[in-house]
């Protein structure tokens, strides 16, 4: 399923599985962030999910973190 995300948006899905804010985020991947906040929705919506936790589940559960 994080096949479908481009490699920033995959970026952003670790470091929100991290339990890192927005903020941290922009932070630490020197983005902007309102690009953070636009990765995020991108990435709910892509996975058809409803909040953060659900991107660090499915983060985990790939084995990723």
């Amino acid at each position: 399923m994080l096949n479908q995300l481009g490699p920033r948006e995959r970026e952003v899905a670790l470091a929100v599985a991290e339990g890192r804010t927005n903020a941290e985020i922009a932070e630490t991947c020197y983005m902007s962030l309102p690009t953070v906040k636009a990765h995020v929705s991108h990435i709910l919506t892509k996975l058809d999910l409803n909040n953060r936790v659900q991107i660090a589940l499915l983060v985990y559960r790939a084995g990723l973190v």
